[in-house]
């Protein structure tokens, strides 16, 4: 499994990780960046990835992650600068995935689909080095129609507020995805949890304080769509 940023691999692939891991399946997961942009911009670089990265341990063994490493050493500032992600050469992005799975060999590699799942330019950047490194990948996407719903469950308690980076767009039912189902819902919930206090498993109308980010929106997709099962692209 491959992600850009830490609290990627609950919301993309958080279902999928725990149906495989509960069925004895070996799951490693490697990290592009450190998360940075998701803390408080007050601790700085440095402070903000040691606060993620415990954050990313404890998420893994809710989510029954055996073992996590670092693809690389790039910083994440939102999607944009030097040192990110979405500003590295894809070669560059390739050769590191390539590495990664030569040191684990998976049997099956995990990702985000072909838009990112939020459209987040490093996520975009990571999905695409992953496909072109390997010959078989599961992209996580999301549906066009629980995108929508979930903008509606929102709009009742946000008080006219936008919620999310406006990216986040689903594909439609026309598409054929691939279903992973899981049975430990509540550690999903658990996991998000330690990103951050109650945002998965406070009712909605209360964790909309504060930042109203895609983790809030991907949120209530979740309670949408189920916490239960991740949808995948095949590639």
């Amino acid at each position: 499994m491959v992600h850009a940023h830490p609290d990627d691999e609950v919301f993309a692939t958080g279902a999928a990780t725990i149906a495989l891991s509960d069925a004895g399946w070996r799951v490693v997961l490697r990290v592009a960046t450190g998360g940075e942009a998701s803390e408080d911009p007050a601790l700085g670089e440095v402070e903000a990835r040691r606060v993620r990265t415990e954050k990313l341990s404890r998420s893994c063994e809710l989510l029954g992650i055996a073992e996590w490493g670092w693809l690389g050493d790039w910083v994440d500032r939102g999607g944009a600068g030097a040192g990110t992600v979405a500003n590295e050469e894809s070669a560059v992005l390739v050769d590191a995935v390539r590495r990664a799975l030569g040191e684990v060999r998976p049997e099956l590699v995990l990702t985000v689909g072909s838009d990112g799942l939020t459209g987040h330019p490093d996520h975009v950047a990571i999905g695409a080095a992953v496909r072109e490194a390997a010959d078989d990948v599961l992209g996580a996407r999301l549906r066009a129609a629980d995108v929508v719903a979930a903008h509606k469950s929102l709009k009742e308690y946000a008080g006219g507020r936008p919620v999310g980076s406006g990216r986040v767009l689903g594909v439609g039912n026309e598409t054929v995805l691939e279903e992973i189902r899981g049975t430990a819902e509540d550690r999903r919930r658990q996991a998000l949890d330690v990103y951050r206090a109650g945002l998965g498993t406070l009712p909605l109308d209360q964790v909309l304080g504060g930042r109203l980010g895609d983790s809030v929106l991907l949120r209530a997709v979740l309670d949408v769509a189920g916490w239960d099962r991740d949808l995948f692209e095949r590639s």
